[in-house]
């Protein structure tokens, strides 16, 4: 049977195609493609061709079956400045060994030993808290899972400056995000102004992770951290990392380490302040299970309520929103021609939206939805908050658990309120960050 040659789509405009309605706003971009047009859509950014599959099959497709046929694709390579070649944008061999290499600190075992870590620094950061203080609680989550993922990766208990990190690569990420915007793109070398400004923030952020680097290399002994080991890491030639290849995976792996945690707290303790009776519920089960003592290991089976609130967070607001591929070979999809080259979409914010799997009200947040076996009876891509197939996240364990030890811990001592006048957006970048922070008042449990 001959292959369709295009679904259906937004027409955009004859030069731009749809670039100008998703930057305007992404997210409604993505979702409305996803309900007005079906399945598997199709537009253009310029005279790039784009198809945003929506359903769990494609994705499946895309991401496992066909996962070898498949590249990052441009979106992905655009933050390349920052984080190199690192393991979300390296390919092939080169990715697998370094995969290889990496997988041994996000194992199962490995990944339990890091809860009393997880825990005393969480309790640290309680102690700098004050009821009735007005903080903005994302960049306190992102300062506190910033310095697990430094101490239980890199060893590391004094990493100068985070503020000053945090923020140089927020700006990083937002000034290549605006690049990817434009359909005109100034190579690096041209020293534009917001090529010098990226270029900047990068040789800071550089500079930093060449720090953590030295350090790690001037132990008197190796660590057991995973610093340590790409370090110590040998090719079967006997040849190290370069500089360059520890650089790179040591931006991608603190950054993976914690944003991920930090927003998810950030997102779930947003729709817990606006809904109480799911807040109370989650109280119960802390005070049931804990009696105000921080998680462990043997605690986590126990805590079903807590896992559904985060499961639930990520679901309506998932910090990886989209992802996609490009195609190496002329492919099939969904009874279309796929070109090489051509740019597969797949968005968590608008999958984890549909009503098919989610009921008929999806937006609403409602933890109890997960309490009956949902994840068992859903498809397996209709709900892919840390991607999936052969490329899924490497650091999902540790990111689930990280997020179930901090709010319970955080959770017993305070609850927060968003602040009256808040302008609590989205702001989706490489992550789904919140557009303005989140303002919140403290006040003790």
């Amino acid at each position: 049977m001959p292959l369709h040659t295009l679904p259906p789509g937004p027409k955009g405009t004859f030069l731009a195609g749809c670039i100008r309605e998703f930057s305007r706003d992404r997210l409604a971009f993505l979702h409305n493609v996803a309900r007005d047009y079906g399945d598997l859509a199709c537009f253009r950014f310029g005279p790039r061709r784009v198809f945003l599959a929506s359903h769990p099959d494609l994705i499946e497709q895309v991401l496992v079956t066909d996962a070898k046929h498949y590249i990052k694709h441009f979106g992905a390579r655009a933050y390349m400045p920052v984080l190199g070649n690192g393991l979300v944008t390296s390919e092939g061999e080169f990715w697998l060994r370094q995969r290889r290499l990496s997988q041994p600190a996000f194992l199962k075992n490995r990944v339990l030993t890091y809860a009393p870590v997880m825990a005393e620094l969480a309790r640290d950061m309680l102690t700098r808290w004050q009821p009735g203080e007005s903080v903005d609680v994302y960049y306190h989550f992102s300062d506190l899972t910033s310095a697990i993922a430094l101490k239980t990766l890199f060893g590391q208990d004094n990493p100068g400056d985070r503020k000053e990190f945090l923020n140089q690569l927020h700006h990083a990420f937002a000034l290549l995000s605006d690049r990817f915007r434009n359909l005109v793109k100034f190579p690096f070398w041209i020293p534009t102004p917001r090529n010098v400004r990226t270029k900047r923030a990068v040789a800071y952020l550089h500079k930093v992770v060449d720090g953590f680097i030295a350090a790690g290399r001037a132990r008197s002994e190796p660590g057991d951290d995973l610093l340590s080991r790409l370090v110590a890491a040998r090719d079967e030639d006997g040849t190290r990392m370069t500089e360059v290849q520890l650089r790179d995976e040591a931006m991608t792996l603190y950054l993976a380490g914690h944003e991920t945690s930090a927003l998810t707290l950030t997102w779930s303790w947003y729709l817990l302040a606006n809904n109480l009776e799911a807040e109370q519920k989650l109280a119960d089960e802390w005070s049931r299970v804990l009696g105000g003592r921080s998680p462990s290991p043997e605690d986590l089976s126990n805590l079903p309520y807590t896992d559904a609130v985060i499961a639930e967070s990520m679901r309506l607001y998932p910090p990886a929103y989209l992802i996609g591929r490009e195609a190496t070979t002329e492919l099939e999809l969904g009874g279309y021609r796929i070109r090489r080259g051509d740019t597969i979409f797949m968005s968590q914010w608008s999958s984890h939206r549909d009503p098919r799997y989610f009921g008929p009200d999806p937006e609403a947040f409602r933890p109890e939805r997960w309490l009956d076996g949902l994840a068992k009876r859903l498809p397996k891509y209709a709900y892919f908050p840390f991607g999936g197939g052969p490329r899924v996240c490497i650091g999902t364990a540790f990111a689930l658990m990280e997020a179930t030890i901090l709010l319970a811990t955080i959770g017993q001592r305070y609850r927060f309120t968003v602040d009256p006048g808040a302008i609590i957006g989205t702001n989706p970048q490489i992550t789904l960050l919140p557009s303005h922070g989140m303002p919140a008042t403290l006040k003790a449990r």
